[in-house]
């Protein structure tokens, strides 16, 4: 009977030296990994490895109500926060935890590591499981954990105290998700987002979330490659050495997404095929802001103009594809500052008559407009010849002399002959911080506008270039337009002969 009573004495006290620290809890933790081919005898069930970095997610993870992890691979991030879950749903009152991964495969693979760990726990300190699926989790103690895949409508309609998000950055509809699972921060609720980084989504909601921390709110961590015990350079060099040809990418890509060795390299674009600059790019985002003001649903205005400013612009316009968006920039002639731009989906006539009250507002601003179109529709075009008839034809440029009674003359005319001019010329700009562009999805754009395979400059596939299209115009509008100085009014448009496009200019004087 004494031993008996020591012996529950001993299991009550262990449980609650657990219940009061997580990382006590954590010694108790076990795992189960597959073994590698390389060495058949090291998987199976495993005691949790207490590296320090871990230890350090263990405290973030219990003091901070919004925190984001970025990561390198195979660090045992994974596994920690899976423990977590497990301790808050036997020792904490009524959690109800959701966890969301990429494809429902990895949440089933997410939520297997809680099960893994409950079920690997002595008897004495978990709960007894009630219900037990591949998506699905429930404890006698009341806890229960959803996992769901990122699917536009998840996590909608229902307030979690913890949602935990495993590989963020590769989210689908990570945005949207956050949207639904607002009401669980906004009840004082925990959410955790841990990941590596998506190089080919470079100005995700989970970046921008690390970049603006802590002032958002949010405790960010890093753990780069090397924290792992075990991994130096030349494991480094293997690694990369090892990288195969099938996985569509370049060793150098591969191991800055899945081995950073700083945040700032994770959070860049990939130096192997990033198009634009980007320590330029990371520079311009610190100063992109909101419009200090917004006029008719369509023009977003960063800087009122002023008295004897001159200014250019270009319009990028939308055609064909259910994802483009017309987009015209103007900025200061002299600086490169943007100052505002019309950005939506307009039908022609209302971004003819934007363009027409931004550019009069402007200054009478000198500006472009692409010509360009698939077969008969001319979208390009037809916004050009708005504007014409607007009266500001004599504004704006015209890569034909004849322009006036030939259609075909009108507009610029983005070609294989200019566009490597117009991207050659901006990706310059760029890199010397000839621009200062204030809107985000800009330079988003340009983080994410890259080099392909065949060495073409061109978008990541599913990101947008309109904003790109529109600066690199706008660019080359800077060569065109013949501003005088002193007391002159108004601009001049030069005669010029393939002035770096290919284009031939003869414009009467506007002023």
């Amino acid at each position: 009977m004494t031993t008996a009573a020591k012996t529950y004495r001993a299991s009550d006290l262990e449980r609650a030296i657990c219940a009061r620290s997580f990382p006590d809890f954590l010694e108790r933790v076990r795992i189960q990994e597959p073994a590698t081919p390389a060495d058949p005898s090291s998987g199976g069930i495993l005691a949790f490895q207490r590296w320090p970095h871990l230890l350090e997610l263990a405290d973030a993870l219990v003091k901070s109500r919004l925190l984001a992890v970025v990561k390198a691979r195979q660090l045992g991030v994974t596994w920690t926060v899976a423990a977590y879950l497990s301790w808050l749903a036997n020792y904490r009152q009524g959690v109800d935890a959701l966890l969301l991964s990429r494809t429902e495969i990895d949440a089933a693979d997410f939520l297997g590591r809680v099960a893994t760990v409950q079920k690997l726990l002595p008897v004495h300190l978990a709960s007894a499981i009630a219900h037990d699926s591949s998506l699905s989790l429930a404890l006698r103690n009341g806890a229960r954990l959803m996992a769901m895949a990122s699917t536009e409508d998840a996590g909608r309609g229902h307030a979690y105290s913890i949602v935990a998000q495993d590989e963020a950055d590769f989210h689908p509809y990570l945005a949207e998700n956050f949207a639904a699972a607002k009401p669980t921060i906004d009840a004082g609720g925990q959410m955790v987002q841990v990941s590596t980084v998506n190089k080919r989504k470079l100005d995700s909601l989970f970046k921008g979330i690390i970049r603006g921390a802590p002032g958002n709110g949010w405790r960010k961590l890093f753990f780069p490659w090397d924290v792992r015990p075990g991994r130096d350079q030349a494991w480094y060099d293997r690694t990369k050495a090892a990288t195969p040809p099938s996985l569509g990418m370049s060793p150098e890509l591969y191991m800055e997404q899945e081995y950073p060795s700083s945040e700032a390299e994770a959070l860049a674009a990939s130096r192997a095929v990033a198009f634009f600059s980007t320590e330029a790019l990371s520079a311009f985002l610190a100063d992109c802001r909101e419009p200090e003001m917004r006029q008719g649903g369509l023009i977003r205005i960063w800087r009122p103009p002023v008295v004897g400013g001159k200014y250019v612009g270009f319009g990028d316009v939308a055609w064909g594809h259910a994802s483009a968006y017309s987009c015209f920039t103007l900025a200061d002639w002299q600086t490169g500052e943007q100052v505002a731009e019309v950005y939506g989906r307009p039908e022609h006539d209302e971004y003819a008559k934007a363009i027409a009250d931004e550019t009069a507002q402007y200054n009478k601003a000198y500006f472009g407009i692409e010509a360009n179109g698939e077969g008969g529709e001319r979208s390009g075009l037809n916004v050009v010849n708005k504007l014409i008839a607007l009266g500001l034809g004599r504004q704006m440029y015209h890569h034909g002399e004849a322009w006036e009674q030939n259609e075909g003359h009108r507009g610029y005319l983005t070609t294989a002959t200019t566009r490597p001019v117009m991207l050659g010329e901006l990706e310059e700009a760029v890199r010397l911080r000839g621009i200062v562009p204030h809107c985000r999805d800009a330079v988003s754009e340009m983080l994410s506008f890259i080099r392909n395979e065949k060495g073409r400059p061109e978008a990541t596939p599913g990101a947008k270039a309109d904003h790109v299209m529109s600066w690199a115009g706008l660019w080359q509008m800077r060569k065109y337009a013949r501003y005088g100085v002193g007391g002159t009014k108004g601009w001049a448009s030069g005669s010029v002969l393939g002035a770096g496009a290919g284009h031939e200019t003869r414009g009467a004087t506007y002023g």
